[in-house]
């Protein structure tokens, strides 16, 4: 090839489909989340930690986690507000390659049961100013039709208190 040689390229998009098992412990997690609107953990007898989501070895004990429904328990849905931040970055939504909406709020929350979540605190309208550390908080589900089995079916968490 010679250095003045023009260089021909075509562009082309690729769409690759692509399927994943969740498997028996995710699985169960994201099925009762869609059907029924429940976040459920399970306690590792090993070193009783409780991991969210359900996974079949503990990643601190190694220990094996039994199947659902034994040691398995499903949290409250409320708790407390621990921290928050205004995203107001763009980010690409992974499934979709679409821009998501912002700014929005998100969320770290302690619930009642004493497990950490983090996800989008709501609705959009929400007062940023009047939030403090500590306000109660409850999860706010998607319309059963429009559930999918994704943690997105959690459309918020709302402030309980003005």
């Amino acid at each position: 090839m010679e250095k003045n040689e023009e260089l021909l390229g075509q562009e082309r998009m690729l769409r690759v489909r692509f399927g994943w098992s969740a498997g028996p412990y995710l699985g169960k997690f994201l099925t009762e989340l869609r059907d029924n609107g429940k976040l459920w953990v399970v306690r590792c007898p090993g070193c009783k930690r409780v991991l969210m989501p359900p996974r079949i070895v503990c990643a601190t004990c190694y220990t094996r986690v039994p199947e659902f429904p034994e040691g398995w328990f499903s949290l409250s849905g409320k708790g407390r507000l621990s921290d928050w931040e205004r995203v107001i970055y763009p980010q690409m939504d992974p499934e979709t390659g679409q821009i998501r909406p912002e700014p929005y709020l998100h969320g770290v929350f302690i619930l009642d049961e004493g497990v950490t979540f983090a996800h989008y605190l709501g609705p959009e309208d929400l007062d940023e100013k009047k939030l403090r550390e500590g306000m109660k908080v409850e999860m706010v589900m998607k319309a059963p039709e429009d559930r999918e089995g994704k943690l997105t079916d959690i459309k918020f968490f709302r402030i309980m208190e003005a």
